[in-house]
Formats: C-alpha cells, structure tokens, sequence
C-alpha cells in the first residue's frame, strides 16, 4: 500500500502521460492565476522550524473549528505562554516527528516564531471564515487499490483547500495531490460534494481556486470523470510489490 504523498512524487511516466499540460499549467498559474491576497512574509529565522509552525497554527485552527477553543483566546499574546500553548505545541511536535523533518526542530521557539504562528493563525482564519460555519478539516477519502485511504486538509463551501505553507509558490506535487484526492473522493462509498479546488498558501499570501472540471481540463484535457478513471485504474490495475518495488 501506498501513501498519495508517494504516489504524487514518484511514478514520473505515468503522471507525464496522464498529466500531459501539467507543467505548463503549473508556470501559467505561478506567472499570473493565482490571487496575491498580501505580501510574503519575511524569509522563516530557523528553516528548521517552518514546519512546527505551520503544524501548530493549523492545530490551533482546527480547534477553533471544533469548538474546542475561542478565537479570541486563542488571539491572546498571553495565549502563547499558557500551558495550553505548550500542549499544542509538544501534540504538533510528536506529530511532525513521524517524519524525517520533524527531528531537526529547534527549541524554545524565539518570540519571532511564535510572533508568526500567531499571525498565520490570523491569516487563515479570516480567509475560512469558521466562525457560523461548516467547515471539516481533514476531510477523509477512501483508499483505492493500492492507495491507502487519505486526508485532505479542509472542506469548506464544497471547495477543497489544501495548504501549501512553505516559502515558495505552488508547484507540480501540489497538483498532483488535490487530483489524487479528488480520485478517491469520486470512488469513495459516500463521496463528499466537491464542487472547486483552492491551493493557498498564507505564508506567501497566495491563493489558486478553479471548478473541479476547470482544473482537470487545464492539467490533463479530461474530463474530470475521464482522468478519475485512468487513474483508477492503474491503482487497480497495476501489481505495486512487483512492477514498482513498494
């Protein structure tokens, strides 16, 4: 079994075949569709910590989400001494730890840090606006021969949003992850409705949103339901242990 984080990175030739104006689309959105919301943050004082941050912030986003905690006391300054902060912040390490990243993390986090955890918190928060709301994070889909089940970020407004938190624009793995998703939303017993795409990346202060069709056309010239099923079927089709190794 596969994860879609593998599956977005690797298999080259089947992507170039099946994705074929992936490139292309990818440098036309980069060079003028996206939606510039703000300017970038400045570059990150420990690289080492971008992805803490944005675990922590995405953490604490979803907790105001399910109602667990208060935006506004989560928008304290005095939040970020509390021992509230300090369990969030040891539950996103552990999780961040799973992965190879996760061990070069340093620590205590400098007043900047927590300064932009803070802000991207803001930031994602005034552009899901959850507050009277639906807004699923996390949003599960079944998995698909190979493909073990996945989690997309969030559902809000029948739109997909993933977020892309790094110091760069969007690039070709992104496009390929929100079409996994996608894939396996249509094949899932109980398919959520899905109507847009968005990738945004509130580091960068960027935004990419198009209709599920729009966004299969443009990278593939399928149809959303015909490119669903191409890659249905060489997740069904393919023996992964043999063909490929994994």
């Amino acid at each position: 079994m596969i994860s879609e984080t593998t599956f977005a990175k690797k298999f080259t030739s089947f992507w170039n075949e099946i994705l074929p104006n992936a490139k292309n689309y990818v440098r036309l959105v980069n060079g003028g569709r996206i939606v510039v919301l703000y300017e970038p943050f400045e570059q990150a004082e420990r690289k080492s910590n971008i992805a803490l941050i944005n675990t922590i912030y995405f953490n604490m986003f979803r907790l105001c989400c399910e109602n667990e905690l208060q935006y506004n006391d989560l928008n304290k300054s005095l939040f970020y001494k509390s021992e509230f902060f300090n369990e969030i912040l040891t539950d996103s390490l552990n999780y961040i730890s799973k992965f190879s990243y996760g061990n070069k993390c340093e620590l205590p986090l400098t007043n900047g840090e927590l300064t932009q955890i803070r802000q991207l918190f803001k930031l994602i928060c005034h552009h899901i606006p959850f507050q009277g709301n639906k807004v699923l994070i996390d949003p599960l889909f079944d998995g698909c021969g190979f493909m073990n089940r996945a989690a997309g970020d969030i559902l809000f407004n029948n739109t997909l949003i993933e977020l892309k938190s790094g110091e760069r624009k969007f690039n070709l793995v992104d496009f390929r992850q929100v079409v996994i998703y996608l894939c396996l939303n249509h094949y899932s017993k109980s398919p959520k409705k899905i109507n847009n795409i968005e990738l945004f990346n509130p580091r960068m202060g960027i935004s990419y949103t198009e209709s599920v069709d729009g966004f299969c056309k443009n990278i593939s010239s399928l149809n959303s339901r015909e490119l669903f099923t191409e890659i249905q079927k060489f997740l069904t089709d393919n023996n992964f242990t043999e063909e490929f190794g994994i």
